[in-house]
């Protein structure tokens, strides 16, 4: 608190001496100002100043004022110590109620309860589940379906593979065919187009698509196929390596018992004979080998594009998955074996989006002759490195077909995998929460589409502005409308 530069003239004082100077002159005995100078050692100037200022603080208090509770006013100093303090408090908070709770009260110096913030991420959820169904989306929507959950509850995921946008992020009771289905129509009935749908072998996901009768595409999930692929090749490179410990160490007891070379301690004791272990060792390696060269056939033959640039040939890419299918099946392996079997089911799925891409591509490139064909599906694939522009850096003459060629292979779909990481960034936020509020999700999503990326090819946009969204509003203004005084239901 400031000090007076009178500190022996108190407070105490000073307002019995503004209650005596505020008396009128008629009822004021002649002398008091002097006499009260003297008494607290002061000028008369200064108990004219106090006067004044009570006079003034008097008059504001009495003046006229609107009815009702006065609104609360407070001046916040947004400096660098401040925002300092904010830097440091803001890691140890987890987004809780209770956090929240005790961050308004460590930054901002206001104190809240648990109820009145629940209240308004309440409202909150309701204004912005509102928005986010209004949201419109112009170009075709490349779905991908997942769930993900918490606690047993089922959130029902849905991305479009092409601008990463967030279109249903909704807990659900189930995760069967009817909640599905009515989430597929509930989206059909907010304008959304689907070109195809991309999802892993959940029956619900595939079941809600024939309840809701929607004539759309569905592609297996490239993703989960190979992610289970790479699981295997960690357990056969495992096997492979445990193999070659257990013949080396076989390999170095034959040579301590002929004697050709000596070590300390008991001898080394074997699991398995030394001509066993090596054939094992053998077995195990030319395994792992040929499952690596296998995978990667099967892998490079579903590349829609070729090493040398042209579209891959779907009779070829059969024919090479087929024949590797069988090799596998060759290697006497039970978890390659059930591992080529169901691929050799999933072959026809896996086959429609090249068939698809082959169709339309076949009859735009007929024409060209095959260096043109190899310069265009060459330049689609360097186009961001590049930063390429059709209309600039392509001849004239190829321009029309540049356009049709490059859209087509930016509708080629077959993944889940932005699902499984929009996922990854979900999963913190159910866990700090224990579960799925009313208020969480619709809340994230807003975050999610209106959010900028910064990093990768889609830096610098946000996923509404990916999807075609014309003068897509930043977070901020959409935090600024939602939230905006008119709009408030409770007092600050």
């Amino acid at each position: 608190m400031a000090e007076y530069r009178v500190p022996e003239f108190t407070l105490e004082q000073r307002t019995a001496a503004a209650v005596q100077m505020l008396v009128p002159l008629p009822d004021r005995r002649w002398g008091l100002v002097s006499e009260l100078a003297r008494l607290y050692g002061v000028s008369r100037t200064l108990l004219y100043e106090i006067r004044g200022r009570a006079w003034e603080a008097t008059v504001e208090v009495l003046l006229p004022r609107e009815a009702g509770r006065p609104a609360q006013t407070a001046t916040l100093t947004v400096d660098k110590p401040f925002i300092d303090r904010a830097i440091a408090i803001l890691p140890m908070l987890k987004g809780t109620v209770r956090d929240i709770r005790l961050g308004l009260d460590l930054i901002l110096g206001v104190g809240r309860s648990v109820g009145y913030i629940s209240q308004t991420l309440t409202a909150a959820g309701e204004q912005v589940t509102a928005y986010n169904l209004e949201i419109r989306v112009p170009l075709p929507i490349l779905g991908e379906a997942d769930e993900i959950f918490q606690g047993r509850k089922p959130c029902l995921t849905l991305v479009d593979g092409r601008s990463f946008l967030a279109l249903n992020l909704t807990p659900a009771e189930s995760r069967d065919g009817t909640a599905w289905g009515l989430t597929y129509l509930d989206l059909v009935e907010r304008g959304i187009q689907f070109h195809d749908l991309a999802c892993d072998g959940g029956t619900g996901l595939r079941a809600g698509v024939r309840e809701a009768e929607l004539a759309i595409p569905l592609r297996p999930d490239l993703f989960h196929i190979l992610q289970d692929a790479h699981c295997l090749t960690r357990r056969l490179e495992s096997a492979a390596y445990k193999a070659i410990e257990t013949a080396e160490r076989a390999r170095r007891a034959d040579l301590e018992a002929r004697g050709i070379i000596r070590r300390r301690g008991r001898r080394l004791k074997i699991k398995v004979p030394l001509p066993q272990a090596e054939v094992e060792e053998a077995q195990a390696i030319e395994t792992f080998d040929n499952w690596c060269w296998l995978l990667g056939e099967i892998r490079q033959a579903l590349e829609p594009i070729t090493p040398a640039y042209r579209i891959v040939s779907v009779a070829e890419t059969k024919a090479t998955v087929e024949t590797a299918v069988e090799l596998l099946k060759e290697l006497n392996h039970s978890d390659i074996t059930a591992f080529a079997d169901d691929l050799q089911g999933k072959i026809p799925q896996l086959l429609a989006p090249l068939e698809w891409l082959e169709q339309q591509l076949t009859p735009v490139l007929k024409d060209l002759d095959a260096d043109t064909q190899t310069f265009i599906i060459w330049a689609w694939q360097h186009r961001q490195e590049l930063n390429l522009n059709i209309d600039t850096d392509i001849p004239e003459a190829l321009r029309s077909v540049v356009h049709t060629v490059w859209d087509t292979l930016e509708l080629f779909h077959r993944s889940s995998s932005l699902a499984e990481s929009l996922h990854s960034w979900l999963r913190p936020y159910l866990q700090i929460h224990r579960g799925m509020p009313k208020w969480l999700l619709p809340l994230l999503q807003l975050f999610w589409n209106h959010h900028k990326f910064e990093r990768g090819k889609r830096a610098g946009s946000s996923p509404l502005e990916l999807a075609g969204v014309e003068d897509a509003p930043s977070l901020a203004a959409v935090l600024d409308q939602l939230f905006c005084p008119s709009l408030s239901a409770q007092p600050a």
